[in-house]
């Protein structure tokens, strides 16, 4: 299973929400539904295989299954080719804060393209709030918390909307981090018909206290743990001034987290990671850091038809383990 559904109502209209699957695209997904639930609609939340920034064939067969009558797509910076294939069904709304092309769709709601700053705009779910002229809630920031954790106290501009909604919540910074660490859990053990149900118990959620609450996703945590600290305390090969690399050998969908421990750890370096033992044939690379062209390199990437995503400070993509090697000798030359 990867998509949970509700039906309001008798609405004849289905409409597929395409959202990604950490902290920030489920809590995107569930301002959204807030909104989308006012229609007369049936609504499927979606989210691609775990680790992939594209729609593959399976996923494609999945949603011709499901034959939607309007696509939303919030946190995934989706390559044109899927963005077409979406398009076939009818509308496309999209919502997003990561570097990519202005899609020819219905609305592209990305500030970042048109000019703004991350620091403006520093998770999904601002784009939602500010788009939907919402009051920045308790949810509207848990996403920044997902998406920049401990970062997100050097963002003065958000900062200083983070800290009212955090004294009317009557809460604490670290309470909002759980939070989006618990969450992430999800993801991390492959649990992807949970990371699609997640929306749904979100969107009426005012306070942290639900989540913490969850016991569920407390045991996904302890059982991360080990496996991720496990990775932070290894070893790391320098490849060249200012380069370092580590290769992962994880079940888990560990490597965004293990890497950002890693590069924030090291500042002034560039943190390459690698992990071939998540999904069977394919090999996961991140890449954080003072990058000068992430944009070049996920387009780059993208031309060679591989699945890729990030921001200014951060790459993610898919390649088949058969070409990790030569992917990775091709990196560390580009960066």
């Amino acid at each position: 299973m990867s998509a949970s559904s509700e039906r309001y109502g008798n609405g004849e209209t289905e409409l597929l929400l395409f959202h990604h699957w950490d902290t920030d695209g489920i809590t995107s997904a569930a301002l959204l539904l807030e909104s989308l639930t006012q229609r007369n609609v049936e609504i499927e939340t979606f989210t691609p295989s775990i680790g992939n920034y594209l729609i593959d064939k399976a996923d494609r067969e999945r949603i011709e299954k499901i034959d939607p009558d309007e696509v939303v797509v919030v946190d995934m910076a989706l390559p044109e080719d899927s963005v077409s294939f979406l398009k076939e069904f009818g509308e496309v709304r999209i919502y997003d804060h990561h570097l990519q092309g202005k899609h020819d769709v219905e609305l592209h709601q990305n500030p970042i393209i048109e000019g703004a700053t991350p620091e403006e705009y520093p998770s999904a779910t601002w784009v939602v709030t500010d788009h939907l002229e919402r009051k920045f809630d308790f949810l509207s920031v848990l996403g920044a918390f997902g998406d920049r954790e401990e970062k997100l106290k050097e963002n003065d501009l958000a900062m200083e909307t983070v800290e009212e909604v955090l004294s009317k919540l009557n809460s604490g910074f670290e309470d909002l981090l759980e939070c989006a660490e618990l969450i992430d859990t999800l993801y991390k053990i492959g649990d992807r018909e949970a990371v699609t149900e997640m929306p749904w118990f979100l969107r009426g959620v005012k306070g942290p206290s639900e989540i913490l609450d969850r016991e569920d996703l407390q045991e996904n945590k302890l059982n991360l743990k080990e496996a991720i600290e496990r990775e932070v305390d290894g070893t790391l090969d320098e490849i060249k001034e200012g380069v370092l690399y580590r290769e992962m050998s994880s079940p888990y969908n560990i490597i965004s987290t293990v890497t950002r421990r890693l590069a924030w750890a090291r500042e002034d370096k560039i943190v390459v990671v690698s992990n071939s033992e998540y999904q069977k044939g394919k090999c996961q690379i991140y890449i954080r850091g003072p990058l000068e062209n992430s944009e070049a390199v996920i387009e780059e990437m993208k031309d060679r038809g591989y699945s890729a995503g990030g921001k200014s400070d951060v790459v993610g993509m898919v390649v088949p383990e058969k070409n990790e090697e030569e992917v990775l000798e091709d990196l560390f030359d580009m960066i």
